[in-house]
């Protein structure tokens, strides 16, 4: 999702997800690994601290945690539907369909208002069609408040020192929460209830100083829910990007070959057939990102030096024709002209600007060798 809200013009990346692919496997086919996620530590650290809060202590502290927004009963009369309690089925496709029946199963009961609706549904399972792509999504828990409202609860495990947080974490937190929030609205709405049962916001539910104490936030979500319906509301579905796509174009290459740097160059090219939408932002959200990279600099591509160089120089393929275009003496004519006319404009106020300053070294290896 952070991939695809970041750079939602990137065609290569919804079709690798589309395709069911784990994106960073994929880049250690292709030969560009790349490090993911949080540290084991830190993983490992807020699988305590959410073990704590509900298992370890009867969900006692998630209660405790939530009152100030959620009037919850204590345990024993606090009703939990444990999604995971479908148990281990025969495979993980089959495992997933039943937590998704079970999850719906109980948001049914719970927005009819019924006697057995659950207080918490503890990991639930919400479907999402992701513009013609179904995706599975996992909060950490839904709170209902009998007669009011379905609220979202996110548990994270960095601290909350005399009720702040890291600014960024919390961005990052109503980011994530955004999705779930959509994921539940869709959900409600395929169940045929009101989506506005739904809460709009989330409540953070962290470590209170430096502690192991819980305290509970609550953070708004409406202009996040909003800023990501907009993004997604103008990406094409992805059977618009198949239509563009050779129809015999598969992932399934090389992988029976005994040859590793063969199979590689297959999937290279397989790969590369797809396009992308490369900036140097996409680092921080994609693991196809070396690869693109790599690409991008074997090609030229403008947009190996940012967003921004891309944009301006949408027509221009590659940074050697922009810089051709901007030492041409002559007008270009045709979708080019506009691009050609800023370029020789900014070429020669370098060119002025190193002349008076009596330093050409600059100008002579930008000309000589190309852009740096």
């Amino acid at each position: 999702m952070a991939a695809l809200t970041e750079n939602p013009g990137c065609s290569r990346r919804r079709i690798v997800d589309a395709a069911g692919l784990k994106a960073h496997e994929l880049a250690d086919r292709l030969g560009h690994p790349t490090l993911r996620g949080q540290s084991p530590f830190a993983i490992e650290t807020g699988n305590r601290f959410e073990d704590r809060l509900k298992k370890r202590s009867g969900y006692a502290l998630l209660v405790e945690a939530l009152a100030p927004f959620v009037d919850l009963p204590a345990p024993p009369d606090l009703n939990v539907e444990d999604v995971n309690s479908v148990g281990r089925l025969a495979d993980a496709q089959t495992w997933m369909e039943a937590r998704v029946a079970k999850t719906d199963e109980a948001l049914a009961r719970i927005a009819r208002g019924g006697a057995d609706a659950p207080h918490v549904v503890d990991h639930p399972v919400l479907r999402l069609d992701l513009t013609g792509s179904s995706v599975n999504l996992e909060p950490d828990a839904l709170a209902f408040r009998v007669g009011d409202r379905l609220e979202l609860v996110e548990i994270k495990s960095y601290a909350v020192i005399d009720g702040q947080a890291d600014p960024a974490k919390v961005s990052a937190t109503a980011a994530q929460s955004a999705v779930y929030h959509m994921a539940l609205r869709a959900t409600l709405e395929r169940l045929g209830f009101d989506p506005e049962l739904l809460a709009w916001s989330v409540i953070l539910v962290a470590p209170r100083n430096f502690g192991r104490t819980p305290t509970a936030h609550r953070i708004p979500l409406r202009k996040k829910s909003a800023a990501l319906a907009r993004v997604l509301g103008s990406v094409p579905r992805v059977g618009e990007l198949l239509d563009d796509l050779p129809h015999d174009l598969s992932f399934d290459v090389g992988s029976t070959n005994t040859d590793s740097r063969a199979a590689s160059e297959a999937l290279n090219v397989v790969v590369s057939a797809i396009d992308a939408l490369y900036v140097p932002e996409c680092v921080q959200n994609c693991d196809m990102a070396k690869f693109c990279r790599s690409e991008a600099w074997s090609n030229d591509d403008p947009s190996r030096v940012g967003r921004t160089a891309r944009d301006s120089l949408a027509g221009v393929s590659s940074l050697s024709e922009a810089l051709a275009l901007a030492r041409s003496a002559n007008a270009t004519d045709g979708s080019d002209a506009e691009v050609g006319g800023a370029l020789r404009d900014a070429f020669g106020a370098l060119e002025r600007a190193r002349a008076r300053s009596g330093d050409q070294s600059l100008l002579s290896r930008t000309v000589t060798d190309g852009p740096r």
